[in-house]
């Protein structure tokens, strides 16, 4: 797939002044990774004259490319970003991408190879809190380890190395140990790297780096667009609880049901409704072989978190309407003559609370009426989009 050129040069107008240009390619994938990308291009002349070296002129160009098509045959990040800086004549040239990287056992935030100047970053690794900040923070450590390579140097040589004149500050401790905590470097290099060309590799522990990438790639798939898409089956599901609420037995039942056996009948319309979205509209991935159980597992589980968030989000939204819907239409003195008892507001949550698990498992059947493409931009951000594609153009599943 070829990428889409993006011509946005950032940087000082007045280059006279500079001694030296030094041009920072940044190659984003679509949509989140292109968005950072494009507030990143702002910010970085003058954040890398403060952070890594003030007597050159910082020239940032981005471009947008899925650099990856998807987990099966996808090219080496670094070589894709090699091509685009030899294209380009970039001095260095970083990656944004929003794929997952394992490698080696780990999983990998960040690649560095000080022999082509190229970095690759993974954004899902970030987590999805301060995700901006935290791409600008290890954006700058990684222009930080290639940028002494310009002078055929390593970092750790020109950290040694008493120069004149503003040089690279040690943000190795200040910033990513502490700002980007827990991720830590690679050391000493494992047999991946080597073969990769890959000089510098940080990486995240296991159980919170999970998390973060968990949390990254539900941020990447957009839960919150989901509502909207789907007005059929939420129109449905408001019209089975105004149904409801005009049974007069429900009302009873609703009132000595009790919270136990409501939040049950709550996370049974949800899962109902989740399973029936994935179900409808062939969202379960299913692995073709041992080596893709890994990814299957990863992408499925996104996949349930993802719809799960939304269909909270439907079900929070849609007891609000139920609970006003019966606040206006079923009177206090009727409802207490049905139920023989006083009533007050709790009684009318309790009805509403029920109402609504009803209306949701209702509801899941307008899901299948709604566009297969319009389901897959609500629940996967463009790498699930292209991934799920890819699948089908070979003739299965990923």
């Amino acid at each position: 797939m070829s990428g889409e050129v993006h011509d946005r040069t950032v940087g000082a107008r007045d280059t006279a002044a500079a001694a030296h240009v030094v041009d920072l390619g940044l190659v984003c994938a679509p949509d989140i990774p292109e968005k950072i990308g494009h507030r990143l291009a702002r910010e970085l002349p003058s954040l890398l004259g403060r952070m890594v070296d003030d007597a050159v002129h910082w020239k940032i160009s981005l471009v947008v490319d899925p650099l990856t098509g998807s987990d099966r045959d996808a090219p080496e990040l670094l070589d894709a970003c090699h091509k685009w800086a030899l294209r380009e004549g970039w001095d260095i040239a970083i990656c944004l991408t929003d794929l997952p990287l394992y490698r080696g056992g780990h999983l990998v935030v960040a690649d560095a190879s000080l022999s082509r100047r190229v970095a690759g970053l993974s954004l899902p690794v970030l987590g999805a809190t301060r995700l901006h900040p935290r791409a600008r923070e290890a954006v700058v450590q990684l222009v930080h380890e290639l940028y002494p390579a310009l002078d055929g140097k390593t970092a750790e040589t020109r950290r040694e190395e008493d120069l004149p004149g503003p040089r690279p500050r040690h943000l190795v401790r200040r910033r990513l140990a502490e700002l980007l905590a827990p991720f830590h470097r690679l050391h000493p290099p494992d047999e991946d790297m080597h073969r990769l060309g890959v000089d510098t590799r940080f990486v995240a522990p296991r159980m919170r780096g999970h998390l973060r990438l968990w949390a990254g790639m539900i941020l990447a798939n957009r839960p919150w667009k989901l509502f909207p898409s789907f007005h059929r089956s939420l129109a449905a599901a408001f019209a089975t609880s105004a149904y409801v609420l005009v049974i007069p037995t429900i009302w009873s039942f609703a009132r000595h049901l009790g919270w136990e056996r409501l939040l049950g009948l709550m996370v049974v319309a949800i899962c109902a409704m989740v399973v029936w979205i994935i179900a409808a509209h062939h969202l379960w991935e299913h692995p073709s072989s041992r080596e893709d159980r890994h990814w299957s597992l990863l992408y499925n589980g996104v996949t349930v978190l993802t719809i799960a968030i939304a269909v909270f989000f439907s079900y929070t939204v849609l007891f609000v309407l139920v609970l006003l819907a019966a606040w206006v239409f079923v009177p206090e003195g009727y409802f207490r003559s049905m139920v023989g008892e006083p009533v007050g507001p709790a009684d009318y949550a309790t009805l509403a609370w029920m109402a609504t698990s009803l209306a949701t498992i209702a509801g899941a059947l307008g899901v299948g009426l709604e566009d297969e493409e319009t389901v897959l931009r609500a629940t996967y951000g463009y790498r699930q989009r292209l991934r799920n594609r890819t699948g089908k153009e070979y003739g299965g599943e990923l």
